[in-house]
């Protein structure tokens, strides 16, 4: 995706592949996996403000670009098919409905700061107006 969107691999996840340190499928990457389920260590560490945004609204970005271009041209798929094709939070319903559950104005605000803040690839796609 780096290649595709123009950005570089964070260096941590190219030595987890060169590691073959693969999740779930070879029973190590960022947890070690056990009895198909992740070993989580429990930690006092915080997550930094604005963490979610920044690694959810790429992904709900790009679903209403897949609508916009008309690689699909249903809603209900396309939240279906992010949430069996890629495991987006099936209780959030799927980016598009997580998107007008938490206010279309709030998302494109909230990639409009991280744009600001973060760079160009925060910029919201013009497809938002498509499914207000």
């Amino acid at each position: 995706l780096g290649e595709a969107y123009g950005f570089p691999v964070p260096e941590q996840l190219s030595r987890m592949v060169e590691q073959k340190k693969l999740g779930r499928k070879t029973g190590q990457g960022f947890y070690e996996w056990k009895n198909g389920k992740p070993v989580k260590e429990k930690s006092d560490q915080r997550v930094p403000p604005g963490l979610a945004d920044r690694l959810l609204l790429p992904m709900v970005d790009e679903a209403v670009a897949v609508y916009r271009d008309r690689v699909v041209d249903d809603l209900d798929l396309l939240d279906a098919g992010v949430i069996f094709g890629t495991g987006f939070a099936p209780f959030r319903g799927g980016p598009v409905n997580y998107a007008r559950h938490r206010g279309i104005d709030d998302v494109t605000a909230s990639l409009e700061q991280l744009r600001q803040r973060l760079g160009e690839r925060f910029k919201p796609d013009e497809g938002w107006q498509e499914i207000r």
